[in-house]
């Protein structure tokens, strides 16, 4: 409950009030609280569940809130299908509305997604649906791209991954700029589940 309770706010009773130096250095706000608040700047809509009941109500109101059916969405990984009552793919058929997936790292600094091979295959990013829904856990937040990627090397020692790819959420405000036509983020739902 750390996390949610940093990320509302909420102050620890041992913290002192006391007036800082302007002198001193600022404190960082943790990982966890840069991603989410990097995430949902850009448009990002993060939901936060303790318990796997509560990942499964959260989904179905997503399909809820977009009108969409079972059969619309996709998704590649087998475990994480059946976690979801979904029947697993191995191709993303062109009328899907959404994929399912997991991701490697949060990207606290970015607000982005650390993603490979194991979720997204050998497809690139605009061969993705324009909507994810990327089902995570408190554990997968790194700083910055280079500490994810430190951290992809440890996990798959000897046997790095392929399609190594940081996923971006589309940020709205910059929707009708000509510099971002053609970039592959994404509408994202995150279920970060504690």
């Amino acid at each position: 409950m750390n996390l949610w309770n940093n990320f509302l706010g909420k102050k620890d009773k041992s913290e002192s009030t006391e007036e800082r130096s302007p002198f001193m250095p600022k404190i960082k706000d943790p990982v966890e609280i840069l991603f989410a608040k990097n995430f949902t700047q850009k448009g990002g809509k993060f939901l936060f569940v303790e318990n796997t009941n509560n990942a499964l109500d959260v989904f179905n109101k997503i399909l809820l809130e977009n009108n969409w059916q079972m059969e619309q969405l996709v998704c590649l990984n087998p475990e994480l299908a059946e976690h979801f009552n979904l029947t697993p793919s191995e191709t993303i058929p062109k009328d899907s509305a959404a994929l399912l997936l997991t991701c490697e790292y949060m990207v606290a600094n970015k607000g982005g997604m650390l993603i490979c091979q194991h979720q997204i295959h050998n497809l690139t990013l605009d061969k993705l649906p324009e909507h994810l829904i990327i089902y995570a856990d408190t554990n997968q937040f790194a700083p910055d791209v280079s500490e994810g990627m430190s951290l992809l090397k440890s996990k798959y020692f000897g046997d790095l991954p392929t399609n190594i790819t940081t996923l971006n959420v589309k940020d709205s405000s910059k929707e009708n700029d000509f510099l971002t036509q053609g970039n592959s983020s994404k509408n994202i739902y995150l279920i970060l589940q504690e």
